[in-house]
């Protein structure tokens, strides 16, 4: 799945301003250059900022009872739902993506948890994803 060009990465991590009169246009901020050489954000930092930004979405709507913490049951709840386009993961998959993202068996994970188990799945480089995402 191609995730766009620098400038589209780029924008979702700028919130956009607030149109105060019709007349005023949002001010929009430039994109950084992407190089390799130095001088703006690296290929590799852009990657990491978005798969971070990523696994920190993923937490927040995971942990649905707001505690702080994404649980087994939690996470099997939510992700066995049937999603708006018709798609209903099976209970097998989850428990099976549950496993990995919780390495050490405890039952129960914290965002910084949640986020390397995440990051360990989704291998993001920039333009790509090595999985498919459902």
């Amino acid at each position: 799945m191609r995730v766009g060009s620098a400038s589209d990465i780029y924008q979702l991590f700028v919130p956009k301003a607030k149109i105060k009169d019709n007349a005023e246009a949002p001010e929009e901020r430039p994109a950084p250059t992407i190089s390799s050489s130095g001088s703006g954000f690296g290929n590799n930092e852009i990657a990491a900022a978005f798969l971070a930004r990523l696994a920190k979405s993923n937490f927040e709507r995971d942990d649905t009872n707001g505690d702080g913490f994404v649980d087994q049951k939690e996470y099997i709840d939510a992700k066995t739902q049937v999603r708006s386009d018709g798609y209903q993961a099976s209970a097998s998959d989850v428990q099976k993506t549950w496993s990995e993202l919780d390495k050490d068996g405890k039952g129960r994970l914290n965002e910084q948890e949640y986020a390397e188990g995440f990051s360990s799945m989704f291998q993001v480089k920039a333009g790509t994803f090595n999985k498919p995402l459902r």
